[in-house]
């Protein structure tokens, strides 16, 4: 069993311990409001660009392209409100109107990039890539305006994400999103206990 173990880690692609490594230091650096975390989230989508190539999981690579730039605008955003002498982001609840929006836009573009997926290419499980991507896009945006329900969305893509990297053979992505799932509950509670201490 063991020897099973240690021969699948050593066949393991360096590119994907470095994903490991520069995501998961990225979301705890999130957690912790720290600007230092949006170049490790470069760092660690475009490695996921390459490997999402390899697993054919299309929409997981349009994800993680999308994200760079995502990611360059949360950079700047938090940049400069670290830069002012009163920040203008903080820590609150998505508005109720724009978490509807949120769900609304997750649930259409999820069909639509499935559809999509499904017909023109020979993506794995394309409907259920096209929805977890559309919901870490969504939580991608929160992250970068620092609305709390970013964890929720980043739980149930990270789940989803699970599923499909286990299935295609990528453990080690299988078990980093795992440890983004345990990292997402702990930024939840973070930022729901620094939201309690700035209300009171």
């Amino acid at each position: 069993m063991f020897e099973g173990i240690g021969s699948h880690l050593a066949a393991v692609q360096p590119a994907e311990w470095f994903g490991m490594l520069t995501g998961v230091t990225g979301v705890y650096l999130s957690i912790k409001e720290r600007l230092l975390a949006w170049p490790l989230f470069i760092l660690c989508y475009a490695t996921y660009v390459f490997l999402s190539w390899q697993a054919t999981l299309y929409a997981t690579l349009l994800l993680n392209t999308v994200f760079i730039f995502i990611s360059v605008y949360g950079w700047s955003n938090w940049r400069r409100a670290s830069q002012a002498s009163n920040p203008k982001i903080h820590i609150e609840h998505t508005p109720p109107w724009l978490l509807k929006r949120c769900v609304l836009v997750v649930l259409v573009f999820s069909l639509l990039l499935g559809s999509l997926l499904d017909h023109y290419s020979n993506a794995y499980l394309p409907y259920l890539d096209a929805f977890a991507t559309n919901c870490a896009f969504a939580a991608q945006w929160m992250l970068s305006r620092k609305y709390i329900e970013n964890w929720i969305c980043w739980i149930i893509a990270d789940c989803i994400f699970v599923g499909l990297w286990a299935a295609q053979g990528y453990y080690v992505s299988a078990v980093l999103f795992l440890m983004f799932i345990m990292l997402a509950t702990k930024g939840w509670i973070e930022w729901k206990s620094t939201i309690q201490r700035n209300g009171a």
